[in-house]
């Protein structure tokens, strides 16, 4: 990898989430040696990978070629990745494997994406053939009749309540967390909110310095050791996405969304919010049945091959300044080196902060336009990757 850790796994949630751009060019333009994935977008390939790999319980060298690492970093950030080599007998297997999906899903399914990796394999390298004995357990309960469900105006109204007084105007708002995430990478983040158009994020994750990123007003920016540069257009609306999840009110409610089913997060029941982006990529929250609160988010992406997911837990709900706020967050998808726990030590209001602080620094010089950087609660994707 060339990109900082930080670039690599500080923003897991919207790059995915939000629709590809029609006119971005498939990744078999940079990788002449893809085969399969020929349609694949550079910017769901890498994420693609990650989620076949989990779904066989394997890492990346089990299909790739990885020549000369450097072994002062952790497995996922050492590079020496030669992905278009085609050494190894697993990677020509995994090949006839897709396009049997695929064929499956053609003929059988009219394209819809119904079988997957993990349909059979379930995280192990060979797919079972039995079942396990000695069999389940038939029950001979009758089958208890479907739940009936709220409207999602109730639940909406519900969790508004449960946050208690969410309207109520603090002229800032000043995060700070522990940031403790896979292969025992530890660092911190610190989010500060101005007013209704500003916010600004900071992760220290060593030995990587900080790196800093905000919007104010209809502009953004993102900074380094190594310099700064303004935010695309296109990313000021996903940082401003992953900004809500840090505020009491977590979700801006889509005109199309609807309760559709009661499920168990952890040892809670939750009802379950389900709206359609676009014809790909659903987005389902989770709302605690007894509380209100908002337990989970959860965005699935259709892919050419398989279904890509984002989830976040909010987790340990206190009450601070008249509204309930979690203390803790689990963000996760289909990578094992993006998961993430942050767990607040600092959550306060109405204190002092400098417009300065919302300013690019350094001119705008350093980081090239074409870079991606990991923000907080947002995703943009590395340019190059594990």
């Amino acid at each position: 990898m060339t990109v900082s850790l930080f670039v690599q796994t500080m923003t897991a949630m919207l790059a995915i989430a939000g629709a590809q751009a029609p006119s971005e060019p498939p990744a078999a333009i940079r990788r002449p040696n893809l085969q399969v994935l020929t349609t694949v977008t550079e910017s769901q390939l890498f994420p693609m990978m990650n989620a076949i790999a989990d779904s066989l319980g394997v890492r990346c060298d089990h299909c790739h070629v990885r020549v000369s690492p450097d072994p002062t970093k952790t497995w996922s950030l050492a590079g020496g990745w030669v992905w278009d080599r085609d050494d190894k007998q697993s990677k020509l297997v995994a090949r006839e494997m897709m396009r049997m999906v695929l064929d499956v899903n053609t003929r059988q399914f009219g394209g819809r994406m119904a079988v997957t990796c993990y349909t059979c394999h379930r995280g192990a390298v060979a797919a079972d053939r039995f079942p396990p004995l000695p069999p389940r357990d038939y029950s001979t309960i009758s089958d208890t009749p479907a739940p009936t469900l709220p409207a999602v105006d109730d639940v909406w109204k519900a969790y508004v309540r449960a946050v208690s007084n969410p309207a109520r105007a603090f002229s800032t708002m000043v995060l700070t967390a522990t940031d403790d995430r896979s292969e025992g990478r530890h660092g911190t983040v610190e989010i500060i909110f101005k007013g209704t158009d500003r916010v600004r994020f900071t992760s220290r994750m060593p030995p990587e310095g900080p790196v800093s990123q905000a919007v104010n007003a209809a502009a953004g920016w993102i900074a380094s050791g190594t310099g700064s540069r303004a935010l695309r257009p296109e990313e000021i609306p996903r940082v401003r996405r992953g900004a809500l999840r840090y505020r009491p009110i977590k979700i801006d409610p889509p005109a199309n969304w609807r309760i559709v089913a009661i499920e168990r997060v952890g040892s809670r029941n939750a009802y379950v919010a389900l709206t359609e982006v676009d014809a790909r990529t659903k987005t389902m929250w989770f709302f605690d049945v007894a509380t209100g609160l908002l337990l989970r988010e959860r965005t699935t992406t259709e892919t050419a091959l398989v279904p890509l997911q984002e989830q976040i837990d909010y987790e340990d709900y206190r009450r601070i300044d008249g509204v309930m706020l979690p203390f803790v967050m689990r963000s996760s998808d289909g990578s094992p080196f993006d998961t993430s726990t942050r767990v607040f030590t600092s959550i306060t209001h109405d204190v002092n902060v400098d417009d300065s602080i919302f300013e690019m620094p350094g001119g705008g010089r350093g980081l090239p336009p074409g870079a991606s950087r990991r923000l907080p609660g947002s995703k943009v994707l590395p340019t190059s990757s594990h």
